[in-house]
């Protein structure tokens, strides 16, 4: 019949008419999607474009820095060292020590020069506890050392002999002096300028030597030499030919009683031959004349 055409006619339509609406949603979310794309090319291209422009201007910024400090400090003759106050306070390092030491040049720049770096040069020196550097404007180089001093010799050797401070490092030749008392005995192998002796019996004669030093103990007890080979206790030979054996704990207290014991034979008019002060605390300390 030709109701049945018309209704064939009706149906091809709407289906056309769905197809085109599906196309027509179909192209405009691939529409959205190109926008996106764009989209997201556009900032990365403007987020490149500001990375360069920033780091652009902080290459010009630091290189326009570098080459203003050049101008107006590190190569202004203004700032050329004239003075150098280079002091030590010991008796071993002069002026001239300390501008070798710190590698110093005639024709330095006070902004130019690194003070860590001289700082460092001058503590790698054994002899050189501490120093300080710093700038005195407008011409000024300031350098003051603590020095360190010997407080013994290391073994008796002459040919080459070593010194030590009290903190136990060791010095080269030059810090050793007439009459300073010598360490023998000493078990740590390898011993050279620079490094630290470790050894407890080393460091106990150290302690020994520094309360020796004193004027009150001085005055009485003059020590020659300290032997720190045996594990327990120290032998200690005085100036006036006494052999003192004295235990490494509670020198202190011991040395007090060996001041009294010289005193006493001072009193006398005698001097000991061996004094033996190893006990350990209860029995007194036992003095054998010739």
């Amino acid at each position: 019949m030709w109701t049945d055409g018309l209704i064939k006619d009706t149906r091809k339509q709407r289906g056309r008419r769905k197809t085109r609406r599906r196309n027509a949603k179909t192209f405009t979310i691939q529409a959205r999607a190109r926008e996106k794309q764009a989209e997201r090319k556009r900032v990365w291209l403007v987020g490149v474009l500001l990375l360069v422009i920033v780091v652009g201007f902080g290459w010009l910024l630091q290189h326009g820095l570098s080459v203003a400090g050049r101008h107006f400090f590190t190569e202004n003759e203004r700032y050329q060292v004239q003075v150098w106050d280079l002091r030590s306070n010991g008796p071993l390092l002069t002026a001239t020590h300390i501008r070798e030491y710190a590698q110093l040049t005639d024709d330095e720049n006070l902004f130019a020069l690194n003070l860590r770096m001289i700082r460092d040069r001058l503590e790698s020196v054994p002899v050189i506890r501490s120093a300080e550097v710093r700038r005195e404007l407008p011409q000024t180089l300031v350098v003051r050392v603590d020095e360190r001093l010997a407080l013994a010799q290391i073994g008796s050797s002459e040919r080459f002999a070593l010194a030590t401070d009290r903190e136990g490092v060791v010095l080269g030749p030059g810090s050793v002096r007439p009459n300073l008392p010598v360490i023998v005995g000493l078990r740590q192998p390898g011993v050279r300028p620079g490094m630290r002796v470790t050894d407890p019996a080393f460091l106990d004669a150290l302690r020994l030597l520094e309360i020796c030093a004193r004027p009150q103990v001085r005055a009485h007890i003059r020590v020659r030499s300290v032997n720190v080979q045996d594990a327990e206790n120290l032998v200690v030979r005085l100036e006036g030919g006494e052999q003192v054996r004295i235990a490494r704990a509670h020198l202190e207290s011991r040395l007090a009683e060996l001041v009294g014991i010289m005193q006493d034979q001072q009193g006398r008019g005698r001097t000991a031959a061996v004094i033996n002060m190893t006990g350990d605390g209860q029995i007194p300390p036992v003095v054998q004349y010739p």
